[in-house]
């Protein structure tokens, strides 16, 4: 049987994809912190990742020195807070049935169950929230305890990928945001990565 060689970003995007799916979590979950800040203009990577994550991680901590955190924090709110429920609501219902809390959500929950991940008590967004995703995304993908590829693969393609970058492609262009077009972009480029990744690992374990 051919062995099939890992492509050169490989092993330097495994090491760092679980700690984006973190900072992203943060990013769309609540206003930023001044320790996430930190995080974002300290920045670092193996430049061997793909080129164009590696252009939108260059672009992200350039942004975080743009920006004041006062900015940042604005934009968070008007894009998702405001008055009501701010411009944007970043949930897989909405974007996929344009509902609350339909049945995308009740998938979601039914494939938490197999996998063991019962909501935080203290968790106030529904389990379809983009933060959210990324954060479950976070603790399934976390070495050594991941889950396998297949299931990661299985996951993503059924909550993440049938809406999440039409919801960063919204982020793009939404009016009055700077720092928060930047962060668009780079999930974008990280969603695109992800979708390589986590095919290429779940072909190689299947041999």
């Amino acid at each position: 049987m051919k062995k099939i060689d890992a492509p050169v970003w490989f092993a330097p995007y495994a090491d760092i994809r679980t700690d984006i799916y973190v900072m992203l979590a943060s990013l769309l979950g609540r206003p930023p912190s001044k320790d996430l800040l930190n995080i974002l203009q300290t920045l670092q990577w193996d430049e061997a990742v793909p080129e164009a994550m590696d252009t939108a991680l260059r672009a992200l901590r350039q942004a975080s020195h743009d920006y004041s955190f006062a900015a940042m924090e604005d934009e968070f709110n008007r894009l998702f807070v405001g008055p009501g429920c701010g411009e944007m609501v970043p949930c897989a219902s909405w974007y996929r049935e344009r509902l609350i809390q339909s049945s995308p959500l009740a998938s979601l929950r039914s494939d938490l169950i197999g996998l063991g991940i019962v909501r935080r008590a203290e968790s106030y967004e529904s389990e379809d929230h983009a933060g959210v995703l990324c954060e479950i995304m976070a603790l399934i993908s976390r070495n050594p305890n991941g889950e396998p590829y297949a299931t990661q693969a299985r996951f993503f393609q059924r909550h993440i990928a049938p809406w999440m970058m039409t919801f960063f492609e919204d982020l793009q262009s939404a009016k009055g945001v700077r720092f928060y077009q930047v962060v668009g972009v780079f999930g974008s480029r990280f969603l695109e990565s992800e979708t390589e990744y986590l095919k290429y690992g779940a072909t190689v374990e299947a041999f």
